[in-house]
């Protein structure tokens, strides 16, 4: 694999400093939308953004939402996108985020005792039956997002279907500052989620995201699960960290065409040195994502097919996916 640059777009400084990774995704056009943070003469404001290689095409002020809440991207192609910019609140626009709407999310019948949970940012991810799903976080606890939250749109209705945890006796779980969710229920922290013709993918990146954001994980396991979220096959798992010297943690990012999810050392010790690696859903083969000459600073954050987008804290670069 070889990534060939093609152009830089400023989104502004600072614009895509935080989260990691940050939210951002490629489209079937080639284009690529993102969550930015943008400074105004009261403070700083979130925004959403259209970008190709050629330039800014469109870029929309998003409602300031619940303290601790990430916008979530829903792109649904043709059909529009939808960003969530809390658990309740969404914008709802045509596909070039054009037309937008503010609308309320609601809870289900399944989903009505969810508990204060709020977006974790990222992208939502299809599912076989037209649903989406997202990460939610706790915010009692560090933020923790254990939650992987079904969603329903239906032309401008959206609601939350149902919430699940995955089990914490499938991972290897070796304690952190708070390894439970709401009600003792002991779940690991997840990082994304994907389905790919009725399989379930997961990146579950330890028992709590302090320690993968400061102190260091216990482990990182992306897993495939069966119909009921139990693991069925282990398609890389790294544990023992806490027995090892130094800090370790891994954050995943799924890639938008389904083949490879990206990851992302959160420290630079251990053998990957801070480097990220691709791996493959189908065989589990790792690949060192390769450095760009002159774009010090740049990570991968979203490959689809040829294409290639990479962030730094201001800038997405485009790229071309060779060899």
């Amino acid at each position: 694999m070889k990534l060939l640059p093609v152009s830089r777009v400023d989104l502004g400084e600072g614009a895509l400093a935080f989260p990691h990774p940050p939210t951002a995704c490629l489209r079937g056009d080639g284009s690529a939308l993102a969550v930015v943070a943008q400074r105004a003469e009261d403070g700083w404001g979130t925004e959403v953004v259209l970008a190709d290689s050629s330039g800014e095409r469109a870029r929309v002020l998003l409602p300031e939402g619940e303290f601790g809440a990430q916008p979530v991207i829903v792109d649904r192609g043709d059909d529009g996108i939808v960003v969530l910019v809390d658990d309740r609140t969404c914008v709802v626009f045509d596909a070039y985020l054009g037309a937008s709407r503010i609308r309320e999310i609601v809870d289900g019948s399944d989903a009505a005792d969810r508990g204060p949970r709020l977006p974790a940012g990222g992208i939502a991810r299809a599912t076989a039956d037209g649903d989406w799903l997202a990460v939610l976080t706790d915010p009692i606890a560090f933020q923790n997002a254990r939650t992987i939250a079904r969603l329903r749109i239906e032309a401008d209705a959206v609601s939350w279907v149902r919430m699940d945890l995955l089990d914490g006796s499938d991972y290897p779980m070796a304690g952190g500052r708070t390894s439970s969710a709401p009600g003792g229920v002991k779940a690991p922290i997840v990082g994304d989620v994907l389905d790919v013709d009725g399989i379930r993918f997961v990146a579950a990146q330890g028992s709590d995201t302090m320690s993968v954001n400061k102190y260091g994980s216990d482990f990182f396991t992306l897993a495939e699960l069966d119909g009921v979220g139990r693991v069925t096959r282990r398609v890389f798992e790294e544990s023992g960290w806490k027995k090892q010297p130094g800090k370790h943690g891994i954050r995943a990012r799924f890639t938008s065409d389904q083949a490879s999810v990206i990851l992302s050392p959160v420290f630079s010790s251990g053998e990957w040195k801070g480097r990220q690696r691709m791996l493959s859903l189908a065989d589990g083969a790792l690949h060192e994502v390769p450095l760009i000459r002159g774009a010090a600073g740049f990570a991968l954050v979203d490959v689809r097919g040829e294409t290639a987008v990479l962030a730094s804290s201001s800038e997405l670069l485009f790229a071309t996916v060779t060899g």
